[in-house]
């Protein structure tokens, strides 16, 4: 916002991702209050190609991997870390024998999970009143 005297101007910068909104328009509205004409940004959106699943990456944790990564840490020789002198290099040694086991013990899982059971916590009640704003908005 720039102020000069008595009178104000406001500019917003828009920043929008094109090929995600390909049906943008941009129009004049001569509001009269001024030399500057505002701008309209009319985005349609395709809902019917919003993806219903998503999927993403977690570790597998559960009581039997627990079990294992104890289990391999007990049995693993820590010699070459209380042998050094060197702190960095023991920390270092200490590290790389501990994520060697975490990763061999909890092992990546690709999960898919669907949109709609994601947010569980939304009662039947401001369902209804998202769906009834919806119908008001529309």
């Amino acid at each position: 916002m720039r102020i000069q005297n008595t009178s104000a101007t406001a500019i917003d910068n828009i920043f929008i991702y094109v090929p995600q909104f390909e049906g943008y328009m941009i129009t004049p509205v001569i509001n009269g209050v001024s030399d500057h004409d505002a701008q309209l940004l009319t985005i349609s959106t395709d809902y019917s190609s919003v993806p219903t699943r998503r999927a993403k990456t977690i570790r597998k944790i559960n009581k039997y991997t627990v079990s294992d990564f104890i289990d391999k840490l007990s049995w693993e020789s820590w010699d070459s870390i209380f042998n050094s002198e060197d702190v960095n290099g023991m920390f270092n040694s200490f590290l790389n024998i501990y994520l060697r086991i975490f990763y061999y013990s909890f092992p990546l899982k690709r999960v898919t999970y669907c949109n709609n059971n994601y947010n569980n916590w939304i009662t039947l009640g401001i369902k209804t009143s998202c769906r009834h704003q919806e119908n008001c908005f529309l």
